[in-house]
């Protein structure tokens, strides 16, 4: 079985965030290297990962004994299966580069695999998240992408098994779900676990929330001041937590400095992002930006609705690479921060 990661998209969804999704560092790993290492279930005897140009050099670092195949142009999943076909031959497994399938799920999936090798293995779960939904009438599985009205409570994920992955590549005419929709003898593993769909950038604190199940983490170069309080965290490789500190719930990556009296809450902070006395709330901090004394990203409305599109209930900011905010700046919830991005001292932002 030989296994095909896409991982060449654009992400134009998760901005502010300009790090490419796979990419994107959690608990010192990127999430390409969490979703490798959970398909490393099925025992693929050959992996190629698809990267579009900008990222072929840190994926191939990454993976230095992986072929790397580059999408040239940012066409959708067909275009990034399509480079491979002179590649692939045969059984053929297809995973996303950016969505984390927890591995229940994959072992299901690989025990429907071993049942019915000759048949295309497709994944659904139930959930309300947007994207493709099956339709489970007639006979062969269809796939609805974004359907008003979803024609079951089935959600597709993309893992999916083909006996002759050449024979779905004759199918695709330029439209991922659209050749699924083509192949007949199909059957869909109905199961339920963990997956975490990386679309949108507060989707980064579900993962951030799954990821830390269990597995907070201090680092040994991580340097903690007395008075400092660490809390089901992950702490990185020479992050500094000043005195009087509360981290808690959170992902605070390599070199971050966290000083005196701040709290970080519910969030995820990437590398190198520098604080003092502030507080951070379920908010999404990129990597190498600095927050002045007394700035505060607040993550409630005193009217209590929803934040926006995204539907939460408390929800702080994004703040995409390299941006600055001033002393005392107050931030207030769902707002997005460019990369680059100023905000002066004592300016609210809304």
């Amino acid at each position: 079985m030989q296994l095909l990661v896409l991982a060449a998209g654009e992400g134009k969804r998760i901005k502010p965030i300009v790090t490419s999704k796979p990419l994107l560092s959690f608990l010192g790993k990127t999430l390409l290297e969490w979703v490798v290492e959970s398909a490393s279930i099925l025992k693929p005897s050959q992996t190629v990962i698809v990267v579009n140009p900008k990222n072929k050099d840190q994926v191939v670092k990454l993976f230095p004994k992986t072929k790397v195949v580059v999408q040239a142009q940012p066409t959708g999943m067909a275009g990034a299966v399509l480079p491979t076909k002179s590649l692939f031959v045969g059984p053929t497994v297809v995973i996303n580069g950016d969505d984390l399938i927890g591995t229940g799920i994959v072992t299901e999936f690989k025990n429907q695999i071993q049942k019915t090798p000759g048949k295309v293995v497709l994944t659904g779960i139930k959930s309300s998240l947007t994207g493709g939904y099956f339709d489970l009438q007639g006979s062969t599985l269809k796939v609805v992408e974004k359907p008003e009205k979803k024609p079951s409570q089935w959600f597709k994920i993309v893992l999916d098994y083909f006996p002759k992955i050449e024979d779905f590549a004759t199918q695709l005419k330029g439209d991922y779900e659209a050749g699924l929709s083509r192949m007949e003898n199909s059957v869909l593993v109905k199961t339920a676990g963990e997956f975490y769909q990386l679309k949108y950038p507060w989707q980064i604190l579900d993962l951030t929330a799954g990821l830390l199940k269990g597995r907070g983490l201090i680092d040994k170069t991580a340097k903690i001041m007395p008075g400092a309080n660490v809390i089901n965290s992950y702490i990185g490789p020479n992050v500094f937590i000043g005195h009087n500190c509360l981290i808690r719930d959170s992902i605070i990556e390599a070199g971050s400095v966290i000083g005196y009296s701040t709290e970080i809450a519910r969030s995820y902070v990437g590398p190198d992002n520098y604080f003092h006395s502030n507080y951070i709330g379920d908010s999404v901090i990129e990597s190498g930006s600095n927050f002045g004394a007394g700035a505060v990203l607040a993550n409630f409305r005193f009217d209590h609705k929803p934040i926006g599109e995204t539907g939460r209930e408390k929800f702080g900011a994004v703040v995409g690479r390299g941006a600055q905010v001033g002393v005392n700046a107050s931030i207030m919830p769902g707002v997005l921060i460019e990369a680059g991005g100023v905000v002066w001292p004592g300016v609210v932002r809304k």
